[in-house]
């Protein structure tokens, strides 16, 4: 079975108050990730939806 490089190209701007960013900050340092790679495994974690 063929697999799809899961080499990561996109982008997503997003836009975080001061306290979310903080909060994302120092939940990534406890982790000793980055805040990229804890909005990843967020990601995931999402359930599929069919399109519609």
């Amino acid at each position: 079975m063929y697999k799809k490089s899961m080499t990561r190209e996109k982008i997503l701007l997003v836009r975080l108050t001061e306290d979310e960013k903080a909060k994302l900050a120092n939940f990534a340092k406890s982790k000793k990730v980055s805040m990229s790679e804890i909005i990843q495994d967020y990601c995931k974690q999402l359930p599929e939806v069919a399109e519609r």
